[in-house]
């Protein structure tokens, strides 16, 4: 059972979204007051380790003001886990900076809700022998084979920027201030790759057989711009 504090944490994070039914031209943009720290740099808080095997064994921690991800045998993850946290029901986006340490597979496979198809979907960076990108799953497909995919070099030791937008209509997620993904998902079926990643719905993170350091994760709602 999570403390008090987490609980409190988790209904701030429920309050800071309302829903908004305005999708016209109106401009929206993330601001600074919007900004939800999902790591205090100090403990885990609201996350939980996702235990992907029979065995329960800590591969999740804290350290130096960063989350740890041991190598995972494939799997390593946390997720979001309060009874009262809900996924967010508007336009949002999700920031986390991660590093890569030991490992030739994924070092972060964030999962995150699309409120609009009332499911969840999958951004992975470096799967399938460390370099496949794209979103899991569209029509169907994962990121290996649908038409988010491409290839990038993701190195040892250095830190990426990885964020995730979610607006109507549309998914695009950036790897430092490059544009990997630009889906347009009115028409499309979004939903999980069928398995374990399944357990880091809504809000989750994973690696496979890698070893990850994760010095920030935060969520920003948008703020409504009308314009003249």
């Amino acid at each position: 059972m999570l403390k008090l504090k987490h609980a409190i944490t988790a209904v701030a994070i429920l309050n800071s979204f309302s829903c908004s039914s305005n999708k016209g031209s109106d401009k929206k943009i993330p601001t600074d007051e919007s900004v939800i720290e999902l790591f205090d740099g100090k403990s885990l808080g609201i996350w939980e380790e996702i235990q992907f095997g029979e065995e329960s064994v800590t591969k999740v921690r804290t350290e130096n003001g960063k989350i740890i991800f041991d190598r995972g045998d494939p799997l390593t993850g946390m997720v979001i886990n309060d009874s009262n946290f809900k996924p967010p029901d508007e336009e949002y986006e999700i920031i986390v900076k991660a590093r890569k340490i030991d490992g030739r597979d994924f070092f972060c496979a964030l999962t995150f809700p699309v409120p609009e198809k009332n499911s969840c979907c999958t951004f992975v960076a470096g799967a399938w022998g460390g370099q496949v990108t794209g979103l899991s799953n569209i029509d169907y497909l994962d990121a290996n084979r649908n038409t988010t995919r491409s290839t990038l070099n993701y190195d040892h030791d250095r830190w990426y920027t990885i964020r995730v937008e979610v607006t109507y209509g549309r998914i695009r997620c950036w790897i430092d201030k490059k544009l990997v993904v630009n889906c347009l998902i009115a028409d499309k079926n979004i939903s999980m790759r069928p398995g374990p990643i399944e357990n880091c719905q809504p809000f989750g993170i994973a690696s496979y057989e890698t070893k990850v350091e994760f010095e920030s994760i935060s969520l920003k709602k948008f703020s409504l711009i009308t314009n003249p």
